[in-house]
C-alpha cells in the first residue's frame, strides 16, 4: 500500500544519490528557509482565509485573548484582562505599550475598528457568521472595549480567540481596497513582513517589540525566508541541495529516505482538531440506492483499516499513535460522545453487505479533494477487497459544493480543519448544520448544544448528536489532520504549543 502514496516527487533513488551533498547551514545566519506551497497574493485572515493565511496569519497578527487547550482556559494576549459582565456583555482591558510593526501604538480604536469592519453589512466576507452574534462595540477608554452580544452565545470568547485577529485602523481602514494591506501586512505578531511577492516569496524578521502570551511565544528564529514552490519534487530538491531547512507535506517514504541519509530529522505536529472523514450525503442514495441502507454505510467503515492508513501516512512516526475517536475532539469545548467508529472488520463488512442484499457488491464513486486523493485511492482498494467496486473522483471546494447540491456526491472523503477552533461549534456546523444528512431529528438534537454557556452541560448535550451520527452511519472520522515536518538537524519544532490546526513559521527554533 505504501507505493500508492508516492506521488509526483523526486524518486527515492535520487534522494539516496543527492543526500550526501553538503548543506549550506543557515543557523549561523539565524535564517530559516521554509519553502511554501499555495502562495497567495497576500496575508489577510479575513479576505484570503485559506490554508496559506491560516499558516502565516498567526505569525503576523495577534488576538485579544488566546486559548490554552492543555488547561482548557483562556489566557491574556492583547487584552491583559477581560470580564463576562453578564450573558450579553464582554469587556476587555488592553495591554499598555503594544506596538504595531510600523511602530505605532495599539489602542482601543484599533479593536473597535476591527470589530465594526467585521460586522458592517457592507463588508463582504465568507464567514460573517463568526461575528454575526455581535450587536455593538464601544470604546470605554483608550485601552478598554465593550462588546455586546445580540443573544447569549457559548462560543463568544472562543471565536474572539480563534477567528478575530486585530488589525490597525491607521493602515487597514484607509480605503475599500484591502489588497495593499494584505501585500504589506502590519500586525503586532511575532514576525514582521519585510517583503512579500507571489513569485519571489516572503522575507520576515523577528519583531523585537513583540509581546508574547503564555501560549504564543516570540519567534524562535531571527529571519524566515519562504520561497514559493509548485511541486513536491522541487521541495525535496531544495532540501537535498542545502537551499531549504524545512519542508512540510512530504510522504512518509520521502521523509524516511531523507532521515536515513543522516542529515535530516522528522517532527510530527501534535494532534489538533483537524481530520479527514468519510461521509454519505443523503442525496447520494438517489444515485446509488445501496447507500440509503445503514447496513451498507456501516459495512463501508468496517472495510476501512484506519490504523493501516495512519501507518502509511506517518511511517515510523505512527508508532504509538491511533486514529481519532470521533468527529469532535475532547480538547474542543463542548465536545461529547460515547461511541467510536466501528472497528476494522472486513468479514463483518461482507456479512452486512449480504444482509442488505449486496453480496455481489455495487459500483460507487468516492469524491475527494486533490490533497486527499492518495488516501481515497487506498480506501477504494479496501472497499474493493470486500466487493464494493469503488472509484475515485477529485474535485475542488467549489465543485464539491455544486456537486452536493446536485446530489452527485455518493461517498465523500475530505480533509477538514475541524473548524480551526477549540470549540464544538465547528464540528456541529460542519456535520449537522450544513444539511448534508437530511434528518430533522439530527438538527433538533443539536439545538441544546448552543443553548447553554456551561461547558459540562454542552458536552452532555453534544454526546447524543455525535452518537446519533455514528448509529446512523452518516459520517466517520478517518485520519488526524497531523502533518509531518522534514528538516535539517539544526531545526527544532516547538511541540508544546496548543494548535487547532497548522504549525506557524515563528514556532520553529534552532537546537
Amino acid at each position: 500500500m505504501r507505493s500508492v502514496l508516492i506521488a509526483g516527487a523526486v524518486t527515492l533513488g535520487c534522494i539516496a544519490m543527492m543526500a550526501g551533498q553538503p548543506a549550506s547551514a543557515q543557523k549561523s545566519k539565524d535564517t530559516l528557509r521554509f519553502p511554501v506551497f499555495d502562495m497567495e497574493a497576500g496575508i489577510d485572515m479575513y479576505t484570503l482565509s485559506g490554508s496559506f493565511a491560516n499558516v502565516w496569519g498567526p505569525s503576523v497578527f495577534d488576538y485579544l485573548i488566546d486559548f490554552d487547550s492543555e488547561t482548557g482556559a483562556f489566557v491574556p494576549h492583547l487584552a491583559k484582562s477581560w470580564s463576562h459582565v453578564d450573558p450579553l456583555t464582554y469587556e476587555f482591558e488592553l495591554r499598555d505599550g503594544v506596538k504595531w510593526h510600523d511602530g505605532q501604538a495599539l489602542d482601543a480604536d484599533d479593536v473597535v475598528y476591527t470589530l465594526k469592519y467585521l460586522t458592517d453589512p457592507k463588508t463582504n466576507l465568507r464567514h460573517t457568521i463568526r461575528w454575526s452574534w455581535i450587536k455593538s462595540v464601544e470604546k470605554l477608554g483608550s485601552h478598554k472595549v465593550r462588546i455586546t452580544a445580540s443573544q447569549p452565545v457559548p462560543f463568544g470568547l472562543m471565536w474572539m480567540a480563534s477567528y478575530t485577529p486585530i488589525y490597525p485602523e491607521h493602515a487597514h481602514g484607509s480605503d475599500g481596497n484591502k489588497l495593499p494591506f494584505a501585500v504589506r501586512p502590519i500586525g503586532t505578531g511575532p514576525l514582521r513582513i519585510l517583503k512579500m511577492d507571489r513569485n519571489e516569496g516572503i522575507v520576515a524578521e523577528k519583531f523585537a517589540n513583540y509581546v508574547p502570551s503564555s501560549v504564543n511565544p516570540a519567534s524562535g528564529v531571527g529571519r524566515v525566508v519562504a520561497e514559493p514552490v509548485n511541486d513536491m519534487g522541487s521541495l525535496t530538491a531544495l532540501l537535498l541541495t542545502g537551499q531549504a531547512d524545512l519542508a512540510v507535506g512530504l510522504t512518509s517514504d520521502q521523509s524516511d529516505a531523507l532521515r536515513a541519509s543522516g542529515r535530516f530529522e522528522v517532527s510530527l505536529q501534535p494532534p489538533g482538531v483537524g481530520y479527514s472523514f468519510i461521509g454519505f450525503p443523503s442525496k447520494g442514495a438517489n444515485t446509488v440506492k445501496a447507500l440509503g441502507d445503514v447496513r451498507v454505510r456501516t459495512a463501508i467503515i468496517k472495510a476501512i483499516d484506519r490504523q493501516a492508513l495512519l501507518t502509511v501516512k506517518l511511517g515510523e512516526l505512527a508508532r504509538g499513535s491511533a486514529p481519532p475517536e470521533a468527529l469532535c475532539a475532547k480538547t474542543q469545548l463542548g465536545c461529547g460522545y460515547t461511541k467510536p467508529p466501528p472497528a476494522y472488520d472486513p468479514a463483518g463488512a461482507k456479512k452486512l453487505l449480504a444482509e442488505a442484499g449486496y453480496a455481489d457488491g455495487f459500483d460507487v464513486a468516492i469524491n475527494c479533494f486533490p490533497a486527499n486523493s492518495v488516501d481515497a485511492t487506498a480506501i477504494a482498494g479496501m472497499l474493493r477487497a470486500v466487493g464494493i467496486r469503488a472509484t475515485v473522483r477529485q474535485n475542488t471546494t467549489a465543485q464539491r459544493v455544486q456537486l452536493l447540491s446536485q446530489g452527485k456526491i455518493e461517498i465523500g472523503y475530505f480533509g477538514w480543519d475541524g473548524g480551526s477552533v477549540f470549540d464544538v461549534s465547528g464540528p456541529i456546523g460542519r456535520h449537522v448544520e450544513a444539511g448534508e444528512y437530511e434528518d430533522a431529528a439530527l438538527a433538533k438534537l443539536a439545538q441544546p448544544v448552543h443553548a447553554t454557556l456551561d461547558d459540562a452541560q454542552r458536552r452532555k448535550a453534544a454526546a447524543p448528536v455525535f452518537d446519533y451520527i455514528t448509529d446512523n452511519a452518516y459520517a466517520f472520522v478517518i485520519l488526524p489532520g497531523t502533518s509531518s515536518y522534514t528538516h535539517t538537524k539544526e531545526v527544532k519544532l516547538n511541540t508544546n504549543l496548543p494548535r487547532a490546526i497548522q504549525v506557524h513559521p515563528h514556532e520553529f527554533t534552532w537546537k
